[in-house]
């Protein structure tokens, strides 16, 4: 077998310091990337829908999608809010109540963003 003459690394977490000038830098370009580019799985709490899935790409969301609840207004809501900034989406949806649930799908959407932005 040969030895090549490879950075050390420490795992520290989930991200790895890399101990070499150069590829330090690539390491902290490509976290970067990771987190402009984020698929999340939020679970709802008191809606219907069963699961929300979020592709955000540089706080725009890119893609929403609903599991279970009611299709016609999930898929509204998600056709709505692609390309719509992070920030924007919740600050409209968060506290809309569906039938005095104190929540809604969209109100669900708001937290999931909230979470994803967090994460």
């Amino acid at each position: 077998m040969v030895e090549r003459n490879l950075p050390k690394v420490d795992v520290a977490g989930s991200s790895p310091v890399i101990r070499s000038n150069g590829l330090l830098m690539q390491a902290v370009l490509f976290s970067k990337i990771r987190m402009m580019n984020m698929k999340y799985s939020y679970i709802p709490r008191g809606v219907c829908s069963r699961m929300i899935q979020l592709d955000i790409e540089d706080d725009v969301i890119k893609d929403c999608r609903f599991i279970g609840g009611c299709h016609g207004n999930t898929q509204g809501i998600s056709v709505l809010v692609k390309g719509m900034d992070v920030n924007d989406a919740i600050e409209k949806l968060e506290g809309i109540d569906c039938g005095g649930r104190g929540t809604s799908c969209p109100d669900q959407l708001a937290k999931a963003l909230r979470a994803a932005q967090e994460s």
